[in-house]
């Protein structure tokens, strides 16, 4: 069974509880989700930024449903590997894609994002985008 690891995209619109497809897709394999902790860093400061109560809460829910995966050594080399190879093709990520990234990869996780085109710049990194139904 595949491990899909949840990019902060898809994390967002689950907490709002938007898009029916990216929904049932996420019913159908709840079991085999995760999140790096790098997307629930990213998605505690969005709520904090935003001063929203409400949406803290459901961040915190959110994290505390899912398995939160924590950054190995493994990620680390995954890490390295990216950021040479997006620099070496002059096509850089953001730091924090590039950890997540890193991060799926070290746990043999598919990412699951809406970013197709941002993280296929990533040779080694499997994706799968349920928010296009």
């Amino acid at each position: 069974m595949a491990l899909y690891m949840l990019d902060t995209d898809i994390s967002s619109y689950l907490i709002r509880g938007a898009q029916p497809a990216l929904i049932a897709a996420f019913r159908k394999h709840v079991a085999s989700c995760c999140i790096s902790s790098m997307t629930a860093a990213e998605l505690l400061f969005g709520a904090k930024k935003r001063n929203s109560k409400i949406l803290t809460q459901n961040v915190k829910a959110y994290c505390d449903l899912l398995p939160i995966r924590d950054w190995t050594m493994e990620a680390a080399k995954a890490y390295a590997r990216i950021r040479l190879e997006t620099e070496a093709k002059g096509t850089p990520l953001g730091a924090m894609d590039m950890l997540i990234a890193a991060s799926a990869i070290a746990e043999g996780a598919v990412l699951v994002t809406n970013n197709i085109a941002h993280f296929s710049k990533v040779s080694e990194l499997k994706i799968e985008n349920w928010a296009d139904g």
